[in-house]
């Protein structure tokens, strides 16, 4: 899996943006941090979740699924007398 947002509606042309660099600037809004990549101003926000969506897609879309996990255990039953 790829650790890199490619071709993106909202990156710079033919430069690649680290998942980690997207994630940060989430975190930190772009308010505080506004990277050359996003678009300046009331734009950035916006830019910036189609980023993370079009990235998210991306990187699940390799993934296979996996095995599934063992059944839990029934519940006991419940001795407790119906409610009125």
């Amino acid at each position: 899996m790829s650790a890199t947002v490619r071709d993106t509606p909202s990156a710079v042309p033919g430069e690649e943006v680290p998942w980690e660099e997207v994630m940060t600037v989430a975190l930190l809004g772009t308010d505080r941090r506004t990277p050359p990549w996003l678009p300046p101003g009331r734009q950035a926000p916006g830019a910036l979740l189609d980023l993370a969506a079009v990235a998210t897609v991306r990187r699940r879309a390799g993934l296979r699924p996996a095995p599934a996990g063992a059944r839990p255990e029934p519940s006991a039953k419940d001795t407790r007398p119906p409610p009125p």
